[in-house]
């Protein structure tokens, strides 16, 4: 590929990864806790699921296989998009059947693969469907942060002193106390 893949972008992701194949999933699980930060693993749509709900506060992208017993994987998105809406999929799958196409489509699924594919293709797809919600994050971060310096400097050192925060108090007693010093030379 001629693009690189944003690796530190990688290393702060987890992943639920949903595929009914033991060695496919196992060989894949490996490959994913050497590139993600996490990577939780499902055996079938039931328990993706399950397991979504279990960690959905950590799960930032859901990889899936379709064709799985107990629930499909169209169904299993179908059930945790109704969680959460926002929540990103990326579908690898044998099958090209356009039916499953359409249905994916009209579930918000980010990206379909087909099987065999290559790790680096697999990636770029999460890489693209994690970078809006990355840089959502991101924002919000900031925001807080803005936020969190607005109050220091819209305060009185009284205002922030009142505040349960033991770092924030120790430093402005420490610049307080150089304060002192400088007024006494």
């Amino acid at each position: 590929m001629n693009s690189k893949i944003n690796l530190e972008l990688m290393e702060d992701l987890t992943v639920l990864y949903v595929e009914d194949e033991k060695d496919i999933r196992d060989n894949l699980e490996k490959c994913f806790l050497s590139i993600f930060k996490k990577c939780i693993v499902a055996k079938d749509g039931k328990d993706g699921v399950q397991t979504y709900m279990k960690h959905q506060k950590e799960i930032d992208i859901i990889i899936t296989d379709l064709n799985m017993p107990y629930i499909d994987g169209i169904e299993m998105i179908k059930q945790i998009k109704a969680i959460n809406p926002k929540i990103s999929f990326i579908i690898t799958t044998a099958y090209s059947d356009k039916q499953y196409l359409i249905d994916s489509i009209n579930y918000g699924v980010n990206h379909y693969i087909l099987k065999p594919f290559k790790i680096e293709s697999l990636l770029k797809e999460v890489e693209k469907s994690y970078l809006s919600t990355h840089f959502v994050k991101k924002l919000k971060q900031q925001s807080e942060q803005i936020e969190s310096l607005s109050k220091v400097f819209n305060s009185t050192k009284d205002d922030l002193m009142k505040e349960n925060d033991k770092e924030l108090n120790s430093k402005l007693v420490l610049i307080d106390e150089i304060i002192q010093l400088l007024d006494r030379r």
